[in-house]
């Protein structure tokens, strides 16, 4: 087949240049001793300096060479103007006002009365930054054929000679440029022996802007050629029929690897390490990574998928293709490894998605997809459209699931679609007839159905029944599943938590009431400039005042849906709180007791924890306060109560002694979550692979956690109490308020 990609970027590359060549006056003479030669074009003159003049370029990547060469040249021509010499006629690009757009005014630029031209004077290779196994080198002419014959008795003796003369001579040139190169090479008497790596020559910024404003005059055209053949090609019409040639996709692949190679270019150029500010900033202001995805990839994907299953092996191999070319972006442009770790996973999530013979590679894939979206949640916790992908993956762990999406709508940036996706995984256990898909456990198929009655906010019909019947099973299922149930029990924690926010309704009044106090710490260390920047983004979100708080408090505690996610919250944790003595269900307790503590600091919001199973907390505290001081020394657990929720070192407040639990980190990036957390909390953390591991350490510092959060509770002096004296927790007498 026709090598496409390359024909078509050495088009595209060398078009202005072309343009801007045949503008030049007169010819080129060789700068470098032969004064006689003259030359055409930078192409010409640099095929001459390669095979003549060597050691002149000898360390220069091929577009340096070429500038370096045409400015010698111009200069020995233009010797009268040293300024017009090294520029060509142009002045220099402005790097502080540098742009992109072509034909753009700079203000900062002195007038000239010749025309700039925007692109580069010479046009970048197409395998330019990329790897590159051999060398081409220039063809020399020769002075005669060769004889096929190894030896003519009509030339004896002297036809060898000459051979030998000849042969003789070029080994001689060859060790003259080996003991050249040695001789230019750095050693270091310290390492005898060893040969130190070379000095790189040093790119200008103008040749680097120079060499930007070319990638991206050929880029910009390859994409509109991609969004074009895209929409083309999605617009036709679908049939049995309309199957595309071998070629056509072949071509199509072509094309769309030519554009992942220019964006490749683009961002080594534009990031490379001599680059000024200004250039760096150029990917970000042209949303380069963003288009680079949608037009590279995506569409192109979108449109592979509408025609399987006839595009399967041509979507194989272009998945695996942009794979590639994203994991090289990872290693080599770190300024955007969050959206290279997000496309890897998009990536994996498209392969695991088209596997359907193989069971082994689907759940393969699916493992590299979750992990690549694992670590780009870690990283941006409050992002909830990362959640959102590890719920679609989490099939078919119902549990999971459900956690993932409402931790998805619960985030700090809640991902709105996610409320149609969760519909997948609720609407078959709605329906009257048998769903094809089932849940495997029946005590996570009720939870989930009651979850499901209170989302589409039905609690009438078959809500009562489905809580009933997963309220009977839950203990039976704890003591069945045992150590499993500490992070079974974190889920369904965070599961009730999300319903209190009505899986993140912009209109709650709760996440409003949290969204407040946010902006409020937020504005307290931000400049005014900030504060109205800020404002000005947010100014289309729901708000509430300050005024509005106890009226919407108020008709939020009479909505039915509402009261049965506060019912059903209550009555899970007063079945973990009788499990007495049960360390698996501390991390549900931790994390519900935590979700307790942050409604329980706001105002008129902490009436609504009134129902919540005081009287069940308070001897399954009393009894961790037992075991506690069977292992501590009096003094020791004083000090236990005397600190705040978070344990503080020796260092300053910002200094905390003791590391993450397990539980925080699936609490991290919720919207009450960052209440709860102090600032810098998770800067001192475990190692990724020691997160959630279950040490001894562990669970006591649980335990003392859970024992600081009722502590915390009892400061309120308006559900439970402490006894300092006899260190016991009581239930104090419940205020007059509204039933939930």
């Amino acid at each position: 087949m026709v090598d496409i990609q390359s024909r078509f970027v050495n088009s595209l590359r060398t078009q202005a240049s072309n343009k801007t060549e045949s503008r030049t006056v007169g010819s080129l003479p060789c700068p470098y001793g032969h004064p006689g030669r003259t030359f055409q074009s930078v192409e010409q003159l640099y095929n001459h300096a390669k095979a003549e003049h060597a050691p002149e370029i000898e360390g220069l990547e091929e577009i340096q060479a070429k500038i370096e060469v045409r400015n010698a040249a111009l200069k020995l021509r233009q010797s009268g103007s040293p300024f017009e010499a090294i520029s060509g006629g142009n002045t220099a690009p402005d790097i502080a006002a540098l742009s992109l757009e072509a034909g753009k005014k700079r203000q900062t630029s002195p007038s000239s009365g010749k025309k700039r031209r925007a692109e580069s004077e010479i046009g970048a290779h197409p395998d330019y930054s990329r790897d590159i196994s051999y060398t081409m080198q220039p063809s020399k002419p020769r002075s005669k054929p060769l004889d096929a014959r190894l030896y003519n008795p009509t030339q004896g003796t002297k036809c060898i000679a000459s051979s030998c003369r000849s042969t003789t001579g070029r080994s001689s040139d060859r060790s003259a440029d080996v003991r050249h190169a040695h001789a230019r090479q750095k050693d270091d008497p310290r390492y005898p022996g060893f040969l130190l790596q070379p000095d790189s020559r040093p790119i200008s910024q103008e040749q680097l802007a120079s060499e930007v404003k070319s990638i991206y005059a050929g880029l910009t055209m390859v994409e509109t050629k991609c969004i074009h053949v895209d929409r083309e090609q999605a617009a036709a019409p679908q049939g049995p029929n309309q199957k595309l040639a071998p070629d056509h996709w072949q071509a199509l692949i072509a094309l769309h690897r030519t554009l992942l190679h220019e964006h490749h270019d683009f961002f080594l150029a534009s990031q490379h390490p001599s680059a000024s500010p200004a250039l760096r900033r150029l990917a970000g202001k042209y949303t380069m990574p963003a288009r680079m995805w949608k037009h590279g990839i995506h569409s192109f994907l979108e449109l592979l998928r509408q025609k399987l299953p006839h595009s399967l092996d041509y979507m194989l191999a272009f998945i695996y293709l942009a794979y590639q070319m994203m994991a090289l972006l990872y290693e080599t442009v770190p300024a955007f490894e969050d959206t290279w770790i997000e496309c890897l996973g998009d990536l994996g999530r498209y392969r695991m998605a088209i596997e359907d013979e193989d069971i082994r590679d689907r759940e393969i894939w699916a493992g590299v997809a979750r992990s690549w979206y694992s670590r780009a949640a870690d990283k941006n916790p409050t992002v909830g459209r990362l959640y959102h992908h590890l719920a679609i993956l989490a099939r078919p762990n119902a549990l999971q699931q459900m956690y993932y999406y409402s931790r998805s709508l619960a985030s700090v940036e809640t991902f709105p679609s996610a409320r149609e996706s969760i519909m997948t995984l609720l609407g078959p256990v709605l329906r009257p007839d048998p769903p094809g898909y089932s849940i495997p456990s029946p005590v996570d198929a009720s939870f989930v159905t009651a979850h499901a009655h209170i989302f589409t906010r039905n609690v009438v019909d078959k809500y009562g029944a489905a809580q009933a019947e997963y309220l009977s099973q839950l203990d039976n299922h704890i003591g069945r599943v045992t150590a499993k149930w500490k992070e079974q029990g974190v889920y369904t924690a965070i599961i009730n938590s999300a319903a209190w926010l009505d899986y993140g309704a912009e209109t709650n009044t709760i996440r409003l009431i949290l969204e407040l106090r946010a902006r409020e710490r937020r504005q307290s260390h931000l400049t005014e400039d900030q504060i109205m920047a800020e404002l000005a983004l947010q100014k289309d979100k729901p708000k509430i005042t300050e005024s509005e708080i106890p009226s919407t408090v108020e008709a939020l505690s009479t909505d039915m849906a509402f009261c049965e996610a506060v019912n059903l919250a209550n009555r899970t944790l007063s079945v973990a709180l009788r499990r007495i003595g049960d360390k698996n269900v501390l991390p549900h307790v931790h994390v519900m007791l935590a979700f307790l503590s942050v409604l329980a600091s706001i105002e008129y919001v902490a009436d609504l924890i009134e129902q919540a199973p005081w009287a069940d907390l308070v001897p399954f505290l009393n009894t961790l306060v037992k075991m506690e001081t069977q292992q501590s020394q009096a003094q020791d657990f004083d000090a236990l109560f005397a600190q705040p929720t978070f344990a503080v070192g020796k260092e300053g407040k910002d200094d905390h002694a003791e590391l993450p639990l397990p539980e925080d980190y699936l609490i991290r990036g919720l919207v009450w979550g960052e209440e709860y957390f102090p600032s810098k909390y998770f800067e001192k953390e475990h190692d990724e692979e020691e997160r959630y591991l279950e040490l001894a350490s562990t669970a006591k510092c649980r335990t003392e956690r859970v024992l600081r959060l009722g502590a915390q509770l009892s400061s309120f002096n308006r559900w439970i109490s402490y006894n300092e004296i006899a260190h016991t927790f009581s239930t104090l007498q419940p205020r007059t308020a509204k039933s939930l």
